[in-house]
């Protein structure tokens, strides 16, 4: 029997047989009813017996007939604000892929940081992640894979397949792995820098009643960005994947590298939108008192409707077109709406029914910790989740248990929930975790082991760096 046939017949045996059984000591009929479907959907998600969208959808079908919601009430759920500011953002990403521009910053950088293979490594790290902040990690991942590989033409000579020596094995392993940990790092920095971000936002504004701006976001998100990148650079170049290498000829890197050309129409008035938006995004609160019901969702569809309307300023194919047309609109995650909206919905009942204060009472021993310790656990805990199964499945699944039992030991549940969901954005150990781990190891070039290993420790250093964030520096944001 396949992993995914097995994993549909166990969920609905679960649900099936928890339903039959009278609901545990301390908790309601409605919240044992949430827990069977939670762990159908979870059975569902982690091992995709059904399209991940769709199983996004349950939750619309199964509250209302197992009486715990009305379907207005489950539905609203399914078009949040967090739908419109990933969407937007989305498309602000579509537009910098469309015409190039995440491709010319990461030429530039490149171009101008030396030729020291350490050096090298950091740039190309610092690029993705500043480049993931904004496009979609895959994306990101997609366009710089080519740009390491140049670099490594200049390293171990052009042509080669496998790179002589320790060392040079080395670096282009921790060159190319690099790739996919900072591209899911930089994610980390923005509320639209990955999905589960999104759930993140809508689950705290749902369930507990807490609204995080873009730019409250960025000042937790980018710290740990700041934080995680020169740490992970550190794991790769002295612990997992050790090299030393004379520095390349510089004419000869630049000639792998190539030029990005002079600017074009297009890239200028992309950049022109985009830091528009982000200014937009930055002095929101500013903006909303002299016009009041503006919000970060409502500035990222202004963006993407800008996008569409503008010229791009060029002709191609004997028409001029405009920065953005459907064609690429339509690549934009429209899934999310049914993932990211029955997430919502199911957290919301996992709250609502009584079940997260349940679970955080039922963990005793973890609840009973301070706040540091209890946040690290989470972190820890979710991290190691995270590498088997879907980020945004665990994202959903444990934040509200995060939440009841911070509530539980008498914290902010919003603390708990956050961390939670923070490190459900890690799993750098697996090749399968992420489309970003999967692509670099599709290369060739970075061997299982040492995927693991460089994996596993940037999870720790991350779980601790969320634990940190989430005791001392939230609390001041939130």
């Amino acid at each position: 029997m396949s992993v995914c046939r097995g994993g549909f017949w166990i969920g609905v045996a679960l649900f099936a047989s928890m339903q039959a059984m009278p609901a545990p000591a301390g908790l309601s009929a409605e919240g044992w009813s949430v827990a069977a479907l939670t762990l159908l959907i979870a059975c569902w998600w982690f091992t995709e017996a059904v399209p991940v969208a769709l199983t996004g959808s349950l939750p619309f079908l199964a509250l209302p007939l197992m009486g715990i919601a009305k379907p207005d009430a489950v539905a609203a759920q399914y078009m949040s604000p967090v739908m419109f500011l990933i969407l937007g953002g989305a498309m602000l990403g579509l537009a910098f892929e469309r015409w190039g521009l995440h491709r010319r910053v990461a030429l530039s950088v490149m171009s101008r940081v030396g030729s020291s293979p350490g050096a090298l490594l950091f740039a190309l790290m610092a690029v993705t992640a500043l480049i993931s902040m904004w496009v979609n990690n895959s994306a990101t991942t997609v366009m710089m894979l080519p740009i390491a590989l140049a670099v490594l033409s200049t390293t171990h000579g052009e042509g080669a397949t496998t790179p002589p020596g320790r060392d040079a094995r080395n670096f282009a392993a921790a060159l190319i792995l690099s790739i996919a940990l900072s591209s899911n790092l930089g994610g980390f920095a923005t509320p639209i820098g990955t999905p589960v971000n999104a759930i993140a936002l809508g689950i705290l504004e749902r369930s507990y009643g807490v609204q995080i701006s873009f730019l409250d976001w960025m000042a937790f998100g980018v710290p740990f960005m700041l934080l995680a990148l020169p740490a992970c650079w550190w794991i790769l170049r002295r612990i997992t994947l050790p090299f030393e290498l004379a520095a390349a000829h510089p004419d000869a890197l630049r000639t792998a590298l190539g030029s990005p050309g002079a600017w074009t129409p297009p890239e200028w008035r992309v950049l022109g939108v985009v830091s528009l938006v982000a200014a937009a995004w930055i002095f929101q609160p500013l903006i909303a008192r002299y016009l009041p019901g503006i919000t970060d969702a409502g500035i990222a569809v202004a963006g993407a409707l800008l996008l569409t309307i503008l010229p791009s300023g060029t002709v191609r194919d004997g028409t001029a077109p405009r920065l953005l047309e459907w064609e690429d609109a339509r690549r934009a995650p429209w899934y999310l709406i049914l993932l990211l909206g029955g997430g919502l919905a199911l957290a919301d009942a996992v709250v609502k029914s009584g079940l997260s204060a349940w679970l955080g009472s039922a963990l005793g021993a973890v609840g009973g910790l301070p706040l540091l310790p209890m946040l690290l656990a989470i972190a820890l805990l979710c991290a190691l989740i995270t590498e088997a199964a879907s980020n945004m499945a665990t994202a959903t699944i444990f934040m509200p248990i995060a939440g009841g039992l911070a509530a539980g030991a008498g914290f902010d549940p919003a603390l708990g929930a956050l961390c939670a969901a923070m490190a459900a954005n890690l799993g750098f150990a697996n090749p399968a975790a992420t489309s970003s781990n999967a692509l670099v190891y599709s290369s060739g070039q970075v061997p299982i082991a040492a995927m693991l290993k460089s994996g596993l420790w940037v999870d720790l250093v991350g779980a601790v760096l969320i634990a940190l964030l989430c005791a001392f520096i939230v609390p001041l944001v939130i």
